[in-house]
């Protein structure tokens, strides 16, 4: 045992990688094709509620945390280090006990979050339950997103909110159009 973990500690974590991104793909809802993914250097649980989509960048230092609510993202979907998504929270409205001793969980702790497709969420994000954020929208570094968000927009903060939209409406039409026909 002791030469197995000193063995361990000598691999780098991308061949760990490697050898354990297949098991949780197919642990997963549904996992598109060519989706990068870093699960032993990362920290997933309720894999079974992931459903990522084709081509998507999950990088290693994530956190992704799904309850009893689906984790889903689109097709090349992008995330810079370390970003944690959590789909439940903790009851807090039990009276005469400690919210770690309410073992408990109703449904309104729980809330899908849907990342659509092109979404690039920049270093350090963190997205919490009941989310949407839009297609092709710019999550910026460090961001705390609590609410949705239309296709398109530019978030950041604590709490997030819309900085401004990526493009005017005639633009949306263009770009629409560009991606449709490629």
């Amino acid at each position: 045992m002791y030469r197995l973990l000193v063995y361990m500690t000598l691999v780098p974590s991308f061949l760990l990688d490697l050898i354990s991104a297949p098991i949780y793909k197919k642990a997963m809802g549904s996992c598109g094709k060519g989706v990068y993914l870093r699960p032993f250097s990362s920290d997933f649980k309720g894999v079974e509620n992931f459903y990522i989509g084709d081509g998507a960048l999950i990088p290693k230092g994530s956190t992704f945390y799904s309850t009893r609510a689906k984790l889903i993202i689109g097709k090349k979907v992008i995330f810079g280090p370390k970003p944690t998504i959590i789909t439940g929270d903790h009851p807090i409205t039990v009276l005469g006990k400690h919210i770690v001793d309410v073992k408990e969980r109703w449904p309104e702790n729980d809330g899908d979050v849907i990342i659509e497709d092109g979404v690039w969420c920049g270093a350090g994000v963190t997205i919490l339950k009941g989310v949407t954020i839009g297609r092709d929208s710019v999550v910026a570094a460090g961001a705390v997103v609590t609410k949705s968000f239309p296709p398109y927009s530019i978030i950041g903060g604590v709490p997030a909110k819309l900085i401004k939209m990526r493009f005017t409406p005639d633009q949306i039409k263009i770009h629409e159009h560009l991606l449709n026909n490629n």
